[in-house]
């Protein structure tokens, strides 16, 4: 992947030991150096408000962290290799760990009354696959088993910091819709008889593309909203998200740091 030699000679790194995805409002802070996503070869860049296609290198503890400040989602009209670009390229630039972080509308109850989720199990309501397709590339391959597909060795670190900190946090179900339009009322009981705690437009594709590809995977979601009121929209997800995006980053931060790779 041309991409990935142009941010070997961009950032004098050869290797990254872990790259983070920020979702709506998510951001990590300055980092060492960064470059826009429209910089680097054949890289897509972000249409949604609240993702701005900022590529940071950074340095938490002993680990070199990627960033990737904004993400791609199948409701912008997306390809699926349009969606396992970023998973692509930091398994090319020998990540280990891929943390997934996004915004989500809190369907129980429990979420409702906390600020950020630990995810150690989905539900893919998308209808659609990223792995679609790969089986002339890696033949059987193809056949992914995603039932341990978040580390929970990892996840329960996660989980541990923020509980540690103080911050209201949950282990979670994601549910993924495609977008981009919220759920109806109808769809909200789906999401809880099939045991979802929250909902997203994202995350749970790069997730299968990242287990995919073999490197460990964690996700983290903060609630923004709860999906049985009626007034949700994204601008007030983006201000919610930004609220509470100090907290994800301290658990992301203590959490990397404590991690041995």
């Amino acid at each position: 992947m041309r991409a990935a030699e142009f941010l070997r000679e961009k950032f004098g790194e050869d290797r990254f030991e872990v790259a983070v995805v920020g979702g709506s409002g998510i951001n990590l802070g300055s980092g060492e150096s960064e470059i826009g996503y429209s910089e680097v070869p054949g890289m897509p860049t972000p249409k949604v408000p609240g993702h701005s296609g900022r590529l940071k290198k950074l340095k938490i503890g002993d680990k070199r962290v990627l960033f990737f400040e904004g993400r791609f989602h199948y409701y912008e009209g997306r390809s699926d290799r349009e969606i396992r670009f970023i998973p692509e390229l930091s398994s090319e630039l020998g990540v280990k760990l891929f943390i997934l972080t996004c915004s989500s509308g809190a369907v129980s109850r429990r979420a409702v009354s906390s600020e950020i989720g630990v995810v150690y199990d989905h539900v893919n309501f998308m209808g659609r696959n990223p792995l679609v397709g790969l089986i002339s590339e890696f033949g059987e391959r193809v056949f992914f088993n995603p039932k341990e597909l978040y580390d929970r060795e990892f996840s329960d670190i996660f989980l541990k910091v923020a509980l540690s900190e103080g911050i209201r946090a949950v282990p979670v179900v994601l549910g993924a819709t495609l977008g981009p339009s919220y759920e109806t009322f109808s769809e909200v009981r789906l999401l809880q008889v099939a045991g979802a705690d929250c909902v997203s437009m994202s995350t749970v594709p790069e997730a299968l593309v990242a287990g995919f590809l073999g490197m460990r995977v964690v996700a983290l979601t903060v609630f923004t909203n709860d999906v049985l009121s009626p007034a949700a929209d994204h601008k007030e997800v983006l201000k919610v998200a930004s609220e509470r995006s100090g907290k994800l980053s301290l658990v992301l931060r203590k959490g990397i740091e404590a991690l041995l790779l």
